[in-house]
């Protein structure tokens, strides 16, 4: 219910993910989410133990760069691998919403891609272990555009800061 009622607004998303912790000035300063990020996706279609999932419960990683004015998502293979560049996402398309991503991610070659949004949660100084590290909520539909005030997204994940990202960005091309 959380997932679905923060999903429905981004201000909404920055109040009951980010809670107190969250200042004018960290609301004001650009967002980095550069890094190596890891955690639970949910997809409709994902029921099989052999990519991972199971009852539709799947482990994402996704090693977050820089690429020209975006970030780039890059698949981390189970192996420890780099896989396929998956996601693109921009910010600041609202100057009040500095937490805030729109973008795209395809997690299959040749399959649709899911129109995305995602907000970014700093680390917790009240909570222990895993739940300390910073969030990246991401919730998404495929068609054109993503509509807020759906019911359910076929995708979502909720992933946690694991360290620096170790596969790069796009290669340049000359």
């Amino acid at each position: 219910m959380t997932l679905t009622l923060a999903a429905s607004h981004g201000a909404i998303a920055a109040e009951l993910k980010l809670g107190p912790s969250i200042t004018a000035a960290s609301v004001s300063a650009p967002v980095s989410i550069a890094g190596r990020w890891s955690g639970s996706r949910y997809g409709y279609g994902a029921r099989t133990t052999a990519d991972g999932c199971e009852d539709g419960l799947c482990t994402l990683t996704l090693d977050i760069v820089a690429c020209g004015s975006e970030w780039c998502g890059i698949v981390v293979n189970k192996d420890q691998t780099c896989g396929v560049e998956a996601m693109h996402v921009k910010g600041g398309a609202q100057p009040d919403r500095k937490n805030a991503f729109t973008g795209k991610i395809e997690l299959a070659k040749g399959s649709d891609a899911y129109v995305i949004e995602a907000w970014y949660a700093p680390a917790s100084d009240e909570a222990v272990g895993a739940d300390a590290a910073p969030r990246l909520s991401i919730v998404g539909d495929t068609g054109p555009e993503l509509m807020m005030f759906r019911r359910s997204f076929p995708f979502s994940a909720e992933l946690a800061r694991a360290g620096d990202a170790k596969c790069g960005g796009p290669k340049a091309t000359s």
